[in-house]
Order: structure tokens, then sequence, then C-alpha cells
């Protein structure tokens, strides 16, 4: 019998792959850069100080992500470009991945046992992430601003024979966010902003397909190829506080938006057979943020930070997908956890051009146990951050920075079944459900180089 007996030819089995290919992607996260899938390279001045004191010292353009309050404390109308370029490595191990497959009774045999694998290689390349920001005066009292950021994304292709594939082999989001803002005077103490977040995500995803018969291996294994995108908004806002001359403390909200990714999966099947394409859509919710930062000036010289971050990853509980064939949805759970980031740092003035910065971060995975995935194989980050600016003359400025994260070691331990009828449903004639056990363990490190240039008008 040919695989034309066995192909993925009904939208049963069809729409198993696709839930698992957006299950295993949707949280689309970048373990280079923040725990979960939030990107807080935003800012090169903040990069500096591993973002300690973001949401309340205000000292350039890039306010407006962090903090938009802040615009008011700007010197005047300020325009800035930047790029991060981050360079990571991820180590993903097997330590006893395993597969089940049932065959076709008196066709083609099954198989129980270890099957062929790599580890995958470094999944990533040297990635850059510009964003762009604009802030100008009203008035005395009134600002406006525009940001164009890249808050979430992630790049990474493992090898073709690597030993998860069947979980991801290549995954790319990109999302850029467009945030006018305003900004508000009360007073000489008490600062108010609000701004407007328009985001628009693209994603490609991908993932191998092992044949029901025999050892699974890259040579007979399909593929499914997911695309899909979204445009959506949400909102941020913040307010600033300075009790005393030396001190001020801020505090910023970001809503956690919810996407709805619409888009169409094309299925290879194994061991050869028809091209098939299925469309759906499913939400990403994304975490509510809260952000207190303080900055507090000891002398000429020198000034200290801090902040704390919590983040509502509980909002990402389950990828439910929703198939435009009427298919049952399939709901995978997710179960992160909600956590907080903390981080310190200090600035010194060495003269009227130079400002040199440092930085520690302490930042908590939402992934647990039993759900972490290898298009995220994300751990606790501990950063170290050195910064630099320079101002030439009353107009132009420029700021340098350099971070390392150590990434903890995870676990990966995940089940993976293909071709299962959902509940209710009718199977083909006979059983195909193939089960594949991923054990492994993941670590990685990160290098962060940033530059900005900024020009005050």
């Amino acid at each position: 019998m040919t695989m034309q007996a066995v192909r993925i030819r009904n939208g049963l089995s069809l729409g198993a792959a696709v839930s698992l290919a957006l299950a295993g992607g949707a949280m689309w996260s970048e373990p280079v850069k923040a725990a979960g899938f939030y990107i807080q390279e935003q800012s090169v001045s903040g990069l500096g100080r591993a973002f300690a004191g973001d949401a309340a010292i205000a000292s350039d353009a890039s306010t407006i992500f962090f903090n938009p309050a802040g615009m008011t404390y700007l010197s005047g109308p300020e325009v800035q470009v930047a790029a991060h370029l981050l360079v990571p490595k991820a180590d993903v191990r097997n330590s006893g991945s395993t597969a089940e497959t049932p065959g076709i009774p008196g066709l083609a045999p099954g198989y129980a046992g270890p099957y062929v694998g790599g580890n995958g290689g470094n999944p990533y390349d040297p990635t850059p992430v510009p964003n762009f920001f604009y802030a100008r005066p009203f008035n005395d009292q009134l600002w406006y601003g525009f940001g164009i950021t890249a808050p979430f994304g992630l790049a990474n292709t493992y090898d073709k024979d690597f030993f998860a594939r069947y979980d991801s082999t290549e995954t790319e989001l990109k999302v850029i966010n467009f945030q006018p803002s305003i900004a508000y005077q009360v007073n000489e103490r008490f600062s108010v902003g609000f701004g407007l977040d328009i985001q628009y995500a693209d994603a490609t995803l991908k993932n191998a397909l092992p044949s029901p018969v025999g050892v699974p291996s890259p040579e007979t294994d399909g593929e499914v190829s997911l695309e899909a995108d979204s445009w959506d908004y949400g909102f941020n806002l913040g307010v600033m506080f300075q009790p005393t001359q030396d001190t001020r403390l801020g505090i910023h909200y970001r809503q956690g938006i919810k996407h709805t990714l619409d888009g169409k999966a094309r299925i290879t099947p194994p061991l050869g057979g028809d091209v098939s394409s299925i469309g759906g859509e499913a939400a990403l919710c994304l975490p509510d943020i809260v952000t207190l930062g303080m900055m507090h000036r000891l002398n000429e010289r020198w000034t200290l930070v801090g902040q704390y971050s919590w983040f509502k990853w509980s909002n990402f509980d389950e990828i439910r997908v929703k198939f435009d064939n009427g298919d049952p949805d399939n709901t995978t759970p997710q179960n992160y956890k909600d956590t907080w980031a903390l981080s310190i740092g200090a600035e010194y003035r060495l003269d009227d051009r130079w400002t040199l910065r440092g930085g520690l971060q302490y930042d908590r995975t939402p992934t647990q146990d039993g759900f972490r995935t290898t298009r995220t194989p994300d751990g606790d980050r501990t950063w170290f951050s050195l910064g630099a600016s320079y101002q030439q003359g009353p107009h132009w400025g420029f700021d340098l920075a350099y971070t390392y994260i150590d990434i903890s070691k995870g676990s990966l331990e995940l089940n993976r079944v293909f071709y299962e009828a959902p509940e209710g449903a009718s199977p083909p004639p006979f059983p195909l459900d193939t089960s594949i056990d991923i054990s492994g363990t993941t670590r990685g490190h990160v290098h962060i180089l940033a530059a900005a240039m900024r020009y005050n008008f």
C-alpha cells in the first residue's frame, strides 16, 4: 500500500497538525530578550542600566515607550533612532526522546523506541532590533510624541535532523508597534502620559510531521508550514511624581493586547502525497505589564536607579484554534505563570559630555516544566549591562551599550500526538495515532550591542 492510504487527507488529522504548529509557536517569545515574549530592547541608554529606572528617569525620547509621562521632563524637542544587535546562542540537548508509531496492520510495521535526531545546532543568527522616537512640546505643559518599536519578535531555525523537529523547525515573528502619545505636566511635581499601541504581527511557523509507520526520520518526515498575521490595538499610560528635586518615581501600565491571528497552513504529508491546506485563527493573549521605577540623584555626578516589573503572564493560559472548515476547536494548555523582573543600576556623569552607566537585572521566566517548547527554550535570565552617552554640543547626542544575558538551564518534557481524531469524530479506517515524547534540556546566553543617535532641536 502507498502513502495514498495514510496521507493527511481529511480535516481531522490536518486540523490536529495545524493546532500543534499554532500551540508550539503562538507564544513566539524570544529567549534572548526578556522572559516570556516581551522585548525590552527599546532604549540604548536603558540597556546600559539593564533598564533600571526607565519608568522614572526620562533621560531621552525613548521614555515614550517606558512611560510617556516622562516627555514633560525632556529639555526640548528630540528625535532618536537606534538599533540593538542581539547575538544569541541556545544549546538544546536530547536526553532520551522516543517515538511510538502504530504502523498499518498487515501492511507496514510500527515502532516504539528512540528515533533519529541531532541537537539542532545554534538556531539563532545575529538579529537587529530597531526603534524610532520623536517628542515635542505643544506648550510648557503639554507634549506629544510618536514611537515605532518592535516589542515582540523571534527568528530561529534548527537543523533538519533536530531531535525535537516535531515540536519546531523554524519560527519567525515580526511585530511592529506604532505608538502616538501625549503627556501633561499637572504641576512641578506631577505628570501624566498616555499612549495608543497599534500593532501589526506577521508570523511563520514550521514543524516536521512524523510518518505513522516505521522509525521517524528526516527522510520520511512531512511538514506543517503556517503563516498568519494580525492588526490589533491597545493602550498604555503612566504617571511620574517628583517628591524632591533629586528623587523621581514613575509607574507605568501597558495593556495586554489580544491578537487574533488569521492565516493558513500548508501541509506536506510524510512519505509523499498531495499537499493540503487549511485556514484558521487563534487568539494570542499578551500580558498586562505594571512597572515601578525610581531614580535618586546623590550628587552632581552620581544617580541611582531601580525598577520592578510585574507581568500578568497568566493571560496566556491556553491556545484555542478555530478552523475555517468547521472542525471542533483545538485547545492546548500553556500554563504560563505571572512573573516579575527586578533591576538596579547607576549613572556617573564624568563631565559635560560623557555619562557612564551600568546595571544588573534578574528576569523570571513564565514557562513551567512540562509546557516549555523548543520555539522558546526559556529560562530565568540574569543581565549584566554597561553603557555610555556622549553629547556633541547642544544638538547631537550618541548612546552606546553592551549587555550579557545568562539564560538558566531548563527542561523539555513534551508529548506530541499526530493524526488523532477529535473526540466524537470518526477515526480513519485504521489507527494512525503517532506519539512523540520529547525529552531534553535547554541553556543559552546572549550578547547585545546597541547604538543610538539623538538630535535635539
